[in-house]
């Protein structure tokens, strides 16, 4: 069985700030993703390919990761990030809550300096919503999710059944309660595991097109430069409305052109 392996940064155990990116954000995450590929394995998974997802793809040491796993890393990484239909599940290491989420530890949507909110179809979504829906359309199901208790919640609310490690709970935006390193890696390897051997039990998260998706930007100027790009309309001051007839190419204008 193959898996495909998201990693960010802001959900990792531990971390509470973008000030410690650089000499916490890698080992962080490497251990995370670490622990994460040994429950998978231990639930009967061979293959591992693992997508740097945080700031320019170049966080992760590639020499600290388990050396089963294929390492995407790097910018300019063709869309859909290397996902396909040829994956059995995926999961998320690291993940965050969505931009404004109440006691969100580094809580923002794809941009943090542009993007106030996303609604797809009316509903309020983040990267975890968007990329569960991506793996949907490929009919891999998301099946673990790892990060603060926000991130957890809000993927049990868009996703449903799924299994989810929560390693600190925020107290505000760049502050939290963290578990012990250990501790928070032996509960993300364990629920892999559990995840893992449940594979049967999920369902991939897929809605009914076409889609119409909802962006309010922090500035006016940014709403009218996305406006143009990508054949959107301004249906307030700060918020674009385009339309797609399928995830992917939604996804696409979310995950990339937004930010």
């Amino acid at each position: 069985m193959k898996a495909f392996v998201l990693c960010d940064y802001e959900g990792t155990t531990g971390t509470v700030s973008w000030d410690e990116e650089q000499k916490y954000g890698s080992s962080a995450m490497v251990e995370d993703t670490n622990a994460a590929i040994a429950g998978l394995r231990e639930g009967g998974f061979k293959e591992f390919v693992v997508r740097d997802f945080h700031a320019g793809g170049l966080t992760m040491n590639p020499s600290e990761l388990d050396p089963a796993a294929m390492l995407i890393r790097g910018t300019g990484v063709p869309f859909p990030y290397g996902l396909g239909p040829d994956f059995n599940a995926m999961i998320l290491v690291g993940a965050h809550a969505r931009a404004g989420t109440s006691h969100g530890v580094m809580s923002h949507t794809m941009n943090n300096r542009t993007i106030f909110e996303v609604r797809l179809n009316g509903k309020e979504i983040g990267e975890i919503g968007g990329f569960a829906l991506l793996g949907g359309y490929f009919n891999v199901p998301l099946i673990f999710v790892s990060g603060d208790q926000a991130a957890c919640d809000e993927a049990r609310d868009i996703v449903g059944d799924l299994e989810t490690a929560a390693v600190k709970t925020g107290l505000s935006r760049q502050c939290a309660v963290c578990l012990s390193p250990s501790v928070a890696r032996d509960l993300i390897k364990n629920k892999t595991a559990t995840a893992a051997k449940r594979l049967n039990e999920f369902v991939p998260l897929k809605w009914d097109g076409p889609f119409v998706l909802d962006v309010t930007f922090h500035y006016e100027h940014i709403a009218d430069i996305a406006a143009a790009r990508f054949g959107g309309e301004k249906i307030a001051g700060r918020t674009v409305r385009v339309r797609r007839e399928t995830i992917p190419e939604i996804f696409e204008c979310f995950a990339q052109g937004f930010e």
